[in-house]
């Protein structure tokens, strides 16, 4: 909105769904590729490579005319998603590398790294919250350090680090460690991979694919309109909610933090059962959306901007809304509760998610499969951001958080009602 000022906040709907589908493209690219020739460490490789190149791009954004950076902007998002696509490949490393009793465990180290990922984005955020937004020139006026710039150039160092580890220190399993898996055709592979399919339990599977799809829909329909709805209902700045939306994220990131470290440093991973933890973290993003919305009582009337006297409020020429809708009159309290049912819910979604989905497939090569399901992921995660923005213009945010809580309902009522089957899993 910066380097662009004329951006419609549905443009960055428009951004979080086409990088959505951009991801999916490459996890099914990737995946295919990893299927095929067994081989993990070269999807890695070539995904870090895009994202150092993706972070080039939005470093250098500002030689593009302003006409024109909101396409490098989204170009720059594009790369980076399908170059996050090659992390398909974790998603079948670890069962390959993990013994059964030890794979609730061993996704708890990658969700963990998700999560640190996750708070060091808001960390880093409040860190160069203090920087100018002009920033200071490094050559001329189009490369520059500043408060959007800073936090490319580290994700950019780091990209550096990560590829180099990637290619010096990566096990990457022999054959005989895969089982007796062999290099195949694209032909070959993929009728050998229709052959594992058909031997699945079909209702697991679609039961597992609308499940992933309900969390995903529930997780970026919260990211999405967290921002503008801090932004036009705490009658603050930009700049003051940019700040109160890194703390909060900060905040979900630390709970998602003790919670991955419950899992690995403690027996909880060995002891609770992924089969009950996917429905515990499932009602957290329902009493989230639940307790979002404005119930008698304890709400007020979202304030109205006054471009004269009150520069800041809901902006009523964006939206028709304002003035009408109601919030929760104590906006850090509700804050507060949703950062922390999401640093809860988030970690134990994608630990026991996870955990079941490898037990479900069993002891086949899961990349085409995991391939698919992230495709069903990015489809939930595309359309969340485009159907919750479009929701919030015309409806208000009230109306959003009852529709994604019936989301959340239905998701836990499929479960409950697949519970026989998922105990014979004993998972």
């Amino acid at each position: 909105l910066q380097i662009d000022p004329t951006v419609p906040v549905s443009f960055l709907g428009l951004v979080q769904a086409l990088t959505r589908f951009g991801h999916a493209a490459g996890s099914c690219v990737f995946a295919v590729h990893a299927y095929t020739y067994k081989t993990f460490k070269r999807a890695l490789i070539i995904g870090h490579i895009i994202s150092v190149l993706g972070c080039a791009f939005y470093i250098l954004i500002e030689l593009f005319s302003p006409a024109y950076r909101r396409w490098a902007y989204l170009a720059k998002f594009l790369m980076q998603s399908v170059a996050e696509g090659s992390l398909i490949v974790v998603r079948s490393y670890v069962p390959r590398m993990s013994r059964e009793v030890d794979r609730q465990q061993a996704f708890s180290i990658i969700e963990g790294a998700n999560m640190l990922a996750i708070v060091s984005g808001p960390l880093v955020q409040l860190a160069c919250h203090a920087l100018p937004q002009e920033g200071t020139p490094v050559i001329g006026d189009w490369l520059r350090f500043n408060i959007y710039t800073v936090p490319i150039w580290i994700s950019l160092i780091l990209n550096i680090v990560t590829l180099l580890i990637a290619i010096f220190f990566f096990h990457e399993p022999t054959l005989n460690e895969l089982e007796g898996d062999r290099q195949l055709s694209i032909g070959k592979a993929m009728r050998k991979a229709l052959k594992q399919i058909t031997q699945l339990d079909r209702y697991l599977v679609v039961m597992c694919f609308v499940e992933k799809s309900v969390v995903s829909y529930g997780f970026a329909a919260m990211y999405t309109i967290m921002s503008p709805y801090v932004t036009e209902s705490f009658n603050v700045s930009e700049a003051e909610a940019l700040f109160i939306l890194s703390v909060a994220q900060s905040f979900a990131g630390v709970v998602s933090l003790f919670t991955v470290a419950a899992f690995v440093f403690t027996p909880l991973a060995k002891v609770a059962k992924a089969r009950y933890l996917f429905p515990f973290a499932l009602s957290c993003y329902f009493l989230m959306y639940l307790f979002s919305y404005p119930w008698p009582g304890i709400t007020e009337t979202i304030p109205r901007r006054d471009y004269a006297t009150n520069p800041y409020g809901c902006d009523w020429k964006r939206y028709d809304w304002c003035g009408e809708e109601l919030k929760i009159t104590n906006h850090y309290a509700w804050l507060g509760v949703t950062a922390l049912l999401f640093g809860i819910g988030i970690p134990i979604s994608l630990i026991s998610f996870d955990t079941i989905f490898s037990k479900v497939l069993g002891s086949i090569d899961q990349n085409i499969m995991q391939g698919l399901l992230i495709i069903m992921d990015d489809v939930a995660l595309a359309g969340a951001p485009v159907v919750s923005t479009l929701s919030f213009i015309a409806f208000g945010p009230g109306p959003m958080w009852l529709s994604v809580a019936g989301i959340c309902a239905f998701g836990l009522l499929v479960w409950m009602a697949f519970m026989p089957k998922l105990r014979k899993l004993d998972v």
